[in-house]
């Protein structure tokens, strides 16, 4: 198999040594050689996350931090404007890569028409029920979801949800299972992070507004922005 480019995207908020941790594990364990790493940082006001990247292994990967605080839903909406790569990754920092993990998501990939859709991971959490994180084609997005990866109408939830909902329905989704990227929720003892892990208690306001959000977009059939 022709191994065509594959953009990986890690976002990241205030977990600048558990960021090196996740990133330490693509480095190691991804043997599928033809990728891009880009990080995005969600505002921090003591650049901790910068000054920790600057002295690792990383320092010379794509790096963007966002002027101000965006939440989780815009900040990982970059991941599909950042790079020109047929296909990106989206991935959050407590997320833990096995050896091969991208090779399989790209051998199931072209199993779709076109190798055009969306591939999610065994996370051990999930397990193919969301889309929390993914293998996904552009050309994907730009033909049959209208351009819209993660929908910024959600602020911090939801946004994984309505994507795999839409690409269920156009029957552009598959699970696979012998791609294994562990979400580990590290802070949330075993919990919703918003609930127990102290960087993210402070958007825990935001869920309720987003799931009713979602409750109507569900009426609307997901077809307007």
């Amino acid at each position: 198999m022709i191994e065509l480019t594959v953009g990986i995207c890690m976002v990241t908020y205030k977990r600048p040594k558990q960021l090196i941790k996740a990133l330490s594990w693509i480095r190691e364990r991804t043997m599928y050689e033809n990728y891009k790493l880009y990080i995005i940082i969600d505002y921090e006001d003591n650049d901790a996350t910068l000054k920790e990247l600057s002295s690792s292994p990383f320092y010379e990967e794509n790096v963007e931090m966002f002027p101000s605080r965006v939440e989780c839903v815009k900040a990982t909406n970059r991941c599909y404007s950042i790079g020109d790569e047929p296909y990106f990754v989206w991935l959050s920092d407590d997320m833990e890569v096995e050896k091969e993990w991208l090779k399989e998501a790209m051998k199931c990939m072209q199993t779709f028409p076109n190798a055009e859709g969306l591939v999610t991971f065994k996370d051990g959490i999930q397990n193919g029920r969301n889309a929390c994180a993914g293998l996904i084609s552009r050309n994907y997005i730009k033909t049959m979801l209208n351009g819209i990866f993660y929908n910024e109408i959600y602020k911090h939830f939801s946004a994984d949800t309505e994507l795999y909902e839409k690409s269920k329905s156009l029957g552009r989704i598959k699970y696979c299972p012998t791609s294994v990227v562990w979400h580990n929720h590290w802070g949330g003892e075993g919990k919703h992070k918003s609930q127990q892990d102290s960087i993210y208690t402070d958007s825990r306001h935001l869920f309720n507004k987003d799931g009713t959000t979602f409750a109507r977009r569900i009426k609307e059939n997901f077809n307007s922005r």
